[in-house]
């Protein structure tokens, strides 16, 4: 067939009815990699020489998978001769029925290049399945399952999570309270940080005590780095100063705002101008029980005036001193 390749596309389309491309001509038989191939993944497992396991946290839907995932596998198996598992988790139901059909392609005659990972979809139902007190470890996964779900069920399963992780050695512990708020959405963490705050939760559950003075200890850390930053070229001791300010300010604002009580942009003002950490603490104390901004920032209610004196009429005079 390499002198007369039309033979092949004759014994084609007698056996299947297929035609192949006319223009079909033989070429040098030995494949080479001449520009070399670079795949970043997200995850690859080796156990000894022949196992291996290629994992894929997949957030949305990526055509470049389609070669990616089966030229990955081969090369994997070309190096250690044995097929390993290709494993893709998601918290997308749409995504997952993506994952498990998009590394197929077949021709028109019919040959078949496939892979079929095994895909595991982090839905809800597998989300508390996975907040089990035996394997705290499992709560960053639950927690990952919320990515896309902000509703109270979704709250319920990050608050339970971060109740677990509390079981965790200290070491592993702080390191799993960081990734879990890393994979969160925005709009779960900022219902988490006002949520915290509120004093409507009180009393306070033991997993929502937790939560909130992590979160509150985040936001001091974020405040002093924010500020030291900002005032290292003044000096060190003002940065810090200034970072502490900055979050009590943020926790002051977030606290009143949670409480239904909408600051004006003067009280803003008067906050944001406010660098004494122990007025700053009183402040956001009385934020707790106040009814009114000017309640919280200790301002007293203006009382009744004083009725101004007629005019014409003379003042009495004071008893003279026999």
């Amino acid at each position: 067939m390499r002198e007369q390749p039309g033979l092949l596309g004759a014994l084609v389309s007698k056996l299947t009815g297929v035609r192949l491309p006319r223009r079909l001509k033989p070429a040098d038989a030995t494949l080479r990699f001449v520009k070399p191939a670079e795949l970043r993944l997200d995850l690859v497992l080796h156990g000894g020489r022949r196992r291996w396991v290629l994992v894929e946290l997949q957030r949305s839907v990526d055509p470049a998978k389609r070669r990616r995932w089966p030229l990955a596998a081969s090369l994997l198996f070309s190096q250690t001769g044995a097929l390993g598992d290709v494993i893709v988790i998601t918290a997308r139901r749409a995504v997952a029925r993506w994952a498990e059909r998009v590394a197929c392609v077949r021709t028109r005659l019919g040959t078949l290049l496939q892979l079929k990972p095994v895909v595991l979809h982090l839905g809800h139902a597998e989300g508390k399945a996975l907040l089990d007190e035996r394997h705290p470890e499992l709560a960053l996964f639950a927690a990952w399952a919320m990515q896309h779900r902000h509703g109270p069920a979704a709250r319920a399963v990050v608050e339970r999570a971060f109740e677990l992780t509390e079981r965790l050695p200290r070491a592993l512990r702080r390191a799993q309270q960081r990734a879990i708020l890393s994979v969160l959405s925005e709009r779960m963490l900022e219902f988490l940080r006002e949520a915290s705050m509120n004093p409507d939760k009180i009393p306070e559950t033991p997993a929502a005590r937790k939560l909130r003075l992590f979160l509150e200890a985040q936001g001091r850390k974020k405040g002093r780095a924010e500020g030291e930053a900002k005032g290292r070229a003044e000096g060190e001791a003002k940065g810090r100063v200034e970072g502490e300010a900055k979050g009590r300010q943020d926790a002051l604002l977030t606290l009143l705002r949670a409480r239904g009580l909408s600051p004006s942009e003067n009280d803003e003002a008067r906050i944001r101008a406010c660098a004494d950490a122990a007025k700053l603490d009183r402040w956001i104390a009385q934020a707790a029980t106040a009814t009114t901004v000017r309640e919280a920032l200790g301002m007293k209610a203006s009382g009744a005036r004083a009725r101004p004196r007629t005019p014409g009429r003379p003042r009495p005079a004071s008893p003279s001193r026999s």
